[in-house]
């Protein structure tokens, strides 16, 4: 666990990535701050009941069927950055390894296990994959997009360019990171030879990353952004970790 102890009375408010980090005095660092959501109106009904709007300039462009229903923190209204509140924490409650080791007769078998629990991670590719702002391929959930008054979802309408916001940062973009990993596993056989020039001999097989259990939906749970504290959590979409399979003979002279 940490905490902020002091920075001369004030806030610090770092962007990456289309996230926003925020460093306040009595918190964690690195806490996720953006918008909390609520769904998607279903009905203009839905929409005009609420009433709230978008400010540009002098003109409030109300939210429609079919937009993100964001939480008005401050009742005022507009959604705007007033509406911005803590929407995770990237520091996991538990982390470490676990390793094993077993052996029977001239059979050996190690294992490594990696965790983490707790952590909140901003899926990157989401935001950009998910949004159906920009002329890119999209995932398939958008497929769940709402499309007609009286839609059901949680995924808001099709919008070129993102007029509402319905993709800014947000709760729908900050997923549970928490995952266990089978990181590495060996087994292996003594072979016992009774070879003066050899000390010790053995065949094994072995694996690394072959089994993650995890809900989070990024390609791979276990992921940096970088060497800054500020960017614990943000999954960039680095290339994942790829399961590796090798068998061999090791002989000590």
């Amino acid at each position: 666990k940490n905490k902020v102890l002091s920075l001369g009375e004030k806030e610090y408010y770092n962007d990456y990535l289309g996230a926003t980090i925020q460093t306040k005095v009595g918190q964690p660092l690195g806490l996720f701050y953006g918008y909390k959501t609520n769904g998607v109106y279903a009905t203009a009904a839905d929409a005009a009941s609420e009433g709230l709007n978008i400010r540009e300039g002098l003109v409030l462009i109300p939210f429609k069927a079919g937009d993100m229903r964001f939480v008005n923190q401050n009742n005022d209204k507009v959604i705007d950055e007033k509406d911005r509140v803590v929407i995770g924490n990237p520091n996991p409650d538990l982390f470490g390894n676990i390793n094993t080791r077993f052996k029977y007769h001239n059979f050996e078998l190690s294992a490594i296990f990696i965790y983490s629990l707790g952590g909140d991670v901003y899926n990157y590719m989401r935001s950009q994959l998910e949004s159906m702002s920009m002329p890119y391929n999209q995932f398939q959930t958008v497929l769940n997009r709402w499309r007609m008054e009286g839609d059901v979802t949680n995924v808001p309408q099709a919008m070129p360019g993102d007029p509402m916001g319905n993709a800014r940062f947000s709760d729908r973009w900050i997923e549970d990171g928490s995952y266990m990993r089978l990181k590495s596993i060996t087994i292996s056989y003594d072979l016992n030879l009774k070879i003066p020039a050899i000390q010790n001999s053995m065949i094994y097989i072995s694996g690394e990353n072959l089994l993650t259990y995890t809900r989070y939906k990024g390609l791979d749970p276990e992921f940096s952004a970088g060497e800054s504290p500020l960017y614990l959590g943000i999954d960039p979409c680095v290339v994942p970790q790829t399961p590796t399979i090798s068998a061999g003979i090791k002989l000590g002279l």
